[in-house]
């Protein structure tokens, strides 16, 4: 079973190339692995009341959807789908332990998957572009359905990864994986990257601080002081020369945002805050059922793109509540700091960017941040 979850786990970039040309593979795939999840969890007695309050829900989603909302078949079961998976990861994985595979070396050779995938994909020009011409922005989105699924993954495996590597001393290939997810980052031309990657190095060095600053003489510290404004001045200056800058530009422009509110709306949300006041104002007028069990996720409005609040229009009231009960079962004392770090990043990625927490490609790696080596 292991050695089955672990291939699972490593088709992941592949079943996210097959999304993006149109097969259905990667639907399948994954929804073996949530009913596999599911029956495992039944047989092995675990998290019985969370689960059974979740299958209820779904169940009660289906008929509603189906008799209130008439969605077709294939959108009933996508809804469902993308509501169970992450409860369901969290609930499998918090007591899983891996017995014969490391599992920071398989979120090693994911990382290096995507980001391999990726590059590959830029240099045989086989992919598309992230945006229209009309729209005026640069980014490339490669074999790539969405850049911040993408995204959402790279930073959250980024500083497990990152830690595991530098653990084991293997500071090369370390280095090769900053460099693949820079280049990355300056070819989408996307903020979420950019800031995790950023992050990222951030804490590695302040892990490091006492090898690197503080047992250092007064003379080297000073000098250190010294190279980091330079360094930090240098990589502002550098900043306005990427794709992400000059997209910031273009939307800048397009919207006229002058003010503080229209930046952090237009500029750092991306216009998601219009969407909010547009979606909310729809909730709020529709009837009791539809707010206690949403209006779906295939309903005609656009979808907001901030998880949270997506959660709760989409699933309503009762589905918001049931799905956050899921995340009582994490428990963080647990979770080395670098795991809290991808976790944290994840949720920031689903409140700027969204693409996370209802994504079954993304939201598996915060079920399996709960997963731990046997040896530990």
């Amino acid at each position: 079973m292991e050695s089955l979850l672990v291939i699972f786990l490593l088709l992941g970039p592949f079943l996210d190339v097959t999304a993006y040309c149109g097969l259905p593979v990667n639907i399948v795939v994954r929804g073996i692995y949530l009913l596999t999840a599911i029956v495992i969890l039944i047989v092995n007695k675990k998290s019985l009341k969370t689960l059974a309050a979740l299958l209820i829900f779904s169940i009660g989603l289906v008929l509603f959807q189906k008799l209130s909302l008439d969605f077709s078949l294939k959108d009933i079961v996508s809804n469902t789908f993308k509501f169970l998976y992450l409860p369901v990861s969290i609930l499998f994985f918090k007591d899983y332990e891996f017995k014969k595979w490391n599992k920071n070396r398989v979120l090693t050779l994911i990382i290096f998957t995507y980001l391999g995938t990726y590059l590959l994909s830029y240099i045989t020009k086989i992919g598309e572009n992230a945006y229209l011409l009309t729209d005026g922005k640069k980014g490339f989105k490669g074999l790539f359905s969405s850049i911040n699924e993408f995204s959402a993954i790279v930073v959250g495996l980024l500083p497990i990864v990152s830690s595991y590597l530098k653990e084991k001393k293997r500071y090369i290939i370390l280095g090769l994986l900053f460099i693949c997810a820079i280049l990355t980052s300056l070819l989408m031309g996307t903020k979420v990257l950019l800031a995790g990657i950023l992050v990222t190095i951030v804490y590695l060095l302040y892990k490091e601080r006492d090898v690197l600053f503080k047992k250092r003489s007064s003379l080297v510290k000073i000098l250190i002081i010294i190279g980091s404004i330079l360094l930090v001045g240098a990589s502002i200056f550098l900043f306005t020369k990427t794709r992400t800058y000059k997209n910031m530009l273009v939307q800048q422009d397009f919207f006229k945002a002058d003010n503080i509110g229209d930046f952090i709306n237009y500029i750092l949300f991306n216009n998601r805050l219009s969407f909010l006041d547009v979606n909310f104002n729809y909730f709020l007028n529709r009837n009791v059922l539809d707010m206690l069990l949403g209006i779906g996720m295939n309903n005609s409005l656009k979808l907001v793109e901030i998880d949270a609040f997506d959660l709760l229009f989409r699933y309503g009231i009762i589905g918001f509540i049931l799905f956050g009960f899921a995340f009582t079962n994490i428990k963080f004392k647990d979770l080395k700091d670098y795991e809290k770090l991808s976790f944290i990043l994840m949720i920031i990625a689903s409140l700027t960017s969204g693409h996370v927490l209802m994504y079954p490609n993304v939201c598996i790696y915060i079920g399996l941040l709960l997963a731990k080596n046997i040896k530990e």
